[in-house]
């Protein structure tokens, strides 16, 4: 029997690790505050907003 090797484009694991790396790096010397206005900011500008407010309502 011949195994199948399957050829990844895309890793989601390495994509969550660099994306919290970097969301820490850019938070890192925040006030709480500052990080929960950092937070509310990126949402408002990306695709997750919709989603966010309906969690609201």
């Amino acid at each position: 029997m011949k195994r199948t090797t399957i050829k990844k484009s895309f890793d989601c694991i390495d994509f969550k690790q660099s994306s919290q790396d970097k969301i820490a790096t850019e938070i890192k010397n925040l006030s709480h505050s500052e990080q929960i206005k950092y937070f509310k900011q990126n949402i408002d500008e990306s695709d997750l907003k919709i989603w966010w407010n309906s969690l609201n309502n």
